[in-house]
């Protein structure tokens, strides 16, 4: 497979035909093209491509590409009395409106071409750059807007609960696309999907009725996203005010509201229940520090999240603006690559799980107190509490105050007695068991161990207090933690180090 990657690059930068060259160096430089590709006629999804040409040279490369580039047909064809021919089937899925690239060639003896699909798929409609939509037109430059408009009837029926638009047509980087309002009937009680160049953005149908509200009485109002891909630059300039950030895919500005009947513009600030945002990752993109994140017009950047699948990164946002896909990249003075824990401390640092002392230094060997722990589990599953812990040491206002509320009213944490938390004690590992394996019952549905026995392996097991005992088995039995030497060292301090294992095990092993 490796071997097949390199090759696809390399035919792939063959048909690549030189940009930065000036035109008259070009053409003085260059022999005049020989290769040609027949027209081809639009074709309907599901039937067959055929691809004719000529070429003076042995062997030419063809490659046929989607409008979101996706590769769906790639040959080498040998040309036979300076004629060459390839054929294939179209997807049945493929998008109706949708123009397809034909490349054939080699080196810079291109020729291009290019079809459209009649039929099948989702509706796909015509765009043009700067005005309203028509035939012809399938781009736009950088600075220009592309309209995309739909009808009432490009609507199509739901599938597994959600109705979906295609309004990536043309790979612009501007567009003001718009939908009747009237569709929220068509739509009814489905999500709404809407396929951007650069991901989708799928509205749940309580943010359509808002909407719908929105317009009030007009029946001629439109729904009304607007969308703005960033440049690479651009993400940077947006993200420079944290050095650790570096764009690993799209940035995307977004807008949502209504267009009435006489062009008046209405913003939905913020959702009655989260929109749901996919953006597309870079080729090589880490996956293990990267997430979306929000960039604020004032330059605040908040890290969202987000899942990762193949090359796209998904999360649930409240409202529009910037939203970017970024690495975090944090390095701390006192965690040299060559550190054990290095790996983890980076990821959840990047998952913002974690965070350093002081800007430059992480502590990896300092004690970890209760109120650090339990700011991290809440950190990590983002946690809320509804009102305060009924600690008399946790002071209001604290900066643990929030998350030692929220791990007790989850049930995660409790007090040491006496109505106490004792938030700045260090952590002994049989408090942490305790703690992390109430977490992971939540996430597995499971009651935790109740017997002990397992727990004869270890020489210090008498030291283990009897309210820890079948945590710490549980703990053990689920590879979340683990002893040395034949010990669990049940009520030693835990190292900031360590904390963040235990927390990587919990979060992304267990």
């Amino acid at each position: 497979m490796k071997r097949k990657a390199i090759l696809f690059t390399a035919l792939s930068l063959a048909l690549a035909t030189p940009a930065a060259l000036p035109m008259s160096a070009y053409a003085a430089e260059t022999p005049a093209a020989s290769t040609t590709i027949a027209a081809i006629a639009d074709l309907q999804a599901g039937s067959t491509v055929s691809i004719k040409g000529t070429s003076s040279e042995a062997e030419v490369i063809i490659k046929v590409i989607a409008p979101d580039n996706t590769v769906l047909f790639f040959d080498i064809a040998k040309t036979a009395d300076g004629k060459f021919t390839a054929s294939f089937t179209l997807p049945g899925d493929a998008q109706s409106g949708s123009i397809c690239q034909v490349v054939a060639g080699q080196g810079t003896d291109v020729a291009k071409g290019s079809f459209r699909v009649t039929s099948g798929g989702t509706y796909v409609p015509p765009v043009v750059p700067g005005g309203d939509t028509g035939s012809g037109n399938n781009g736009g430059n950088a600075g220009e807007t592309t309209s995309v408009q739909f009808k009432l009837e490009d609507v199509p029926a739901a599938s597994n609960g959600t109705v979906t638009l295609d309004a990536k047509s043309g790979d612009y980087a501007k567009a003001e696309i718009k939908l009747p309002v009237a569709a929220a009937q068509k739509i009814g009680d489905n999500s709404l999907q809407l396929l951007l160049p650069s991901g989708s953005v799928t509205l749940p149908p309580e943010v359509i009725a808002d909407l719908a509200n929105l317009a009030g009485s007009d029946k001629d109002a439109s729904f009304w996203l607007q969308f703005h891909r960033l440049t690479t630059g651009e993400a940077a300039s947006a993200a420079a005010g944290d050095k650790a950030l570096l764009p690993q895919g799209q940035t995307v500005e977004l807008t949502l509201g209504v267009v009435l009947k006489d062009g008046t513009s209405k913003k939905l600030g913020t959702f009655a229940e989260p929109v749901t945002l996919k953006l597309q990752l870079t080729s090589g993109a880490d996956s293990r520090l990267t997430g979306i994140y929000y960039i604020s017009d004032s330059g605040a950047i908040e890290y969202i999240g987000g899942t990762i699948d193949g090359q796209t990164i998904t999360a649930e946002i409240s409202h529009f603006s910037k939203y970017g896909v970024f690495a975090y990249k944090k390095a701390y003075t006192d965690v040299p690559a060559s550190y054990w824990a290095s790996d983890v401390i980076a990821e959840l640092t990047a998952k913002h799980v974690v965070q350093g002392l002081t800007l430059d230094s992480f502590g990896p060997k300092a004690k970890v107190t209760r109120a650090e722990f339990v700011t991290m589990l809440v950190r990590a599953l983002d946690l809320k509490a509804t009102a305060p812990a009924p600690f008399g040491d946790v002071k209001a206002g604290s900066w643990y105050a929030d998350a030692t509320a929220a791990a007790y009213e989850n049930g995660i944490a409790s007090g040491t007695g006496a109505g106490k938390f004792e938030p700045n004690k260090s952590i002994t590992r049989e408090e942490m068991a305790s703690m992390i394996v109430r977490v992971y019952n939540k996430l597995h549905g499971g009651a935790g161990s109740e017997a002990a026995s397992g727990l004869d392996a270890f020489k210090d097991a008498k030291s283990i207090s009897s309210w820890a005992k079948s945590s710490v088995q549980a703990a053990v039995e689920a590879g979340l933690m683990v002893g040395s030497n034949q010990q669990f060292y049940p009520r030693s301090n835990t190292t900031r180090a360590e904390a963040a294992q235990v927390l990587y095990n919990l979060l992304y092993r267990a």
